[in-house]
């Protein structure tokens, strides 16, 4: 079993890199607020992208559980462009409606897909099958992921989603689990 965990609210700013984005206020609360909110729920492995909202989301329960955080850089968000989009929301629907788009100095959404895909696919197999597993990423890469595995996630779906927010994956099936 897989849980795939949206970071926690970060950040934004145009002057750092994306990968740099610290958890705001409200994020930081949101991370220590997970320690409880799955304290019934089994983690034997922590996973998460590279990125500092990422880790910092998952750091209060990985210290909980006495679980080291394992990163992988195949969980990072997309690359959606190499500059500051004013109408980043509008971008995010283009490439969702066609998933070979690349804008410049971007990722398509089925080359994210790929990627996670098989970022996800290896944390699997390196653990057994009753063992369960937390992955801190990122809304896109998530999002991205579920419509891989059932078409029917898009753009709308991606809208919805909240930091942090969390779904269970069980082979090709998902489920969002509820606050």
């Amino acid at each position: 079993m897989l849980y795939l965990l949206r970071h926690a609210e970060s950040s934004v700013s145009p002057d750092e890199p994306e990968s740099d984005w610290p958890l705001s206020e409200t994020g930081r609360n949101q991370a220590q607020a997970l320690v409880e909110r799955l304290a019934g729920c089994r983690i034997d492995a922590i996973y998460s992208s590279p990125y500092r909202r990422a880790v910092a989301t998952v750091r209060p329960l990985a210290a909980d559980r006495d679980l080291p955080v394992h990163t992988d850089d195949r969980l990072r968000e997309r690359e959606l462009t190499d500059r500051w989009l004013d109408n980043h929301r509008e971008a995010l629907r283009r490439v969702w409606g066609d998933f070979d788009l690349v804008l410049p100095g971007g990722e398509s959404s089925a080359e994210c897909q790929r990627r996670v895909g098989a970022a996800l696919q290896e944390v699997r197999a390196r653990h057994g099958p009753d063992e369960r597993m937390l992955v801190s990423s990122h809304g896109n890469t998530i999002g991205l992921r579920l419509h891989g595995l059932a078409g029917s996630f898009g753009f709308e779906d991606w809208k919805e989603m909240g930091n942090p927010d969390l779904f269970a994956v069980d082979g090709d099936r998902w489920r969002h689990v509820e606050p």
